[in-house]
């Protein structure tokens, strides 16, 4: 029974941090979602024309990974 109990507030704990530090990382991120928003809908809006522009370029229009 009491390993049951150690169980139970162990994994209690555990959701509790987890959820602590999601919502830790939420704030601190808050006054940034503006700009990730705009930025997603910057890339969005002009990855056709990046496809296009790089098609006849090949494999040199691409970067390389380092």
């Amino acid at each position: 029974m009491t390993e049951q109990r150690a169980d139970l507030a162990r994994i209690t704990l555990s959701v509790l941090f987890i959820g602590g530090l999601i919502a830790g990382s939420l704030w601190i991120l808050s006054p940034f979602l503006g700009a990730f928003v705009w930025a997603t809908m910057i890339v969005v809006a002009t990855w056709p024309l990046m496809a296009a522009s790089s098609a006849p370029a090949g494999d040199a229009g691409r970067p390389r990974s380092p």
